[in-house]
């Protein structure tokens, strides 16, 4: 009974461990400069220690005919999010955002980091485990 107690409680500081553990490599956004809406982004390493990822949509509108655009990146600060933010052109209008997770600037929203879903994973593993223990 002693040894399963110990084991149990070894498990259990693992799985603390490894939920509360930071990441060792810096944040993770999206990187791509004017590219339609539908298009998919390759993802880079943050070069700013404390950096935001941006995402961005571009609506130009020339006569009759709109082109919408999307900027995705990553910068040491939030720019201003105004939901339609002034452009030097009237016919260009831009709406910002800002995030702080690994790949959050995405134009669509995903199911969450791959450290959230790592988490919920280990947890439930451990719980199983506890539970076989018993």
């Amino acid at each position: 009974m002693g040894s399963s107690h110990a084991t149990k409680s070894c498990v259990l500081i693992l799985l603390v461990a490894l939920l509360c553990a930071e990441r060792a490599q810096g944040l993770e956004c999206y990187q791509c400069m004017g590219v339609p809406l539908g298009t998919s982004c390759p993802s880079v390493t943050c070069s700013y220690t404390d950096g935001f990822c941006i995402y961005q949509e571009a609506e130009v509108t020339e006569g009759s005919q709109r082109l919408k655009v999307k900027n995705s990146y990553c910068l040491p600060s939030c720019p201003d999010k105004s939901e339609n933010m002034p452009s030097l052109l009237p016919s260009v209008k831009v709406k910002t955002s800002c995030c702080k997770k690994d790949l959050c600037n995405a134009a669509v929203p995903t199911g969450g980091s791959t450290w959230t879903m790592a988490g919920v994973l280990l947890f439930s593993l451990g719980s199983v485990l506890l539970q076989t223990l018993l």
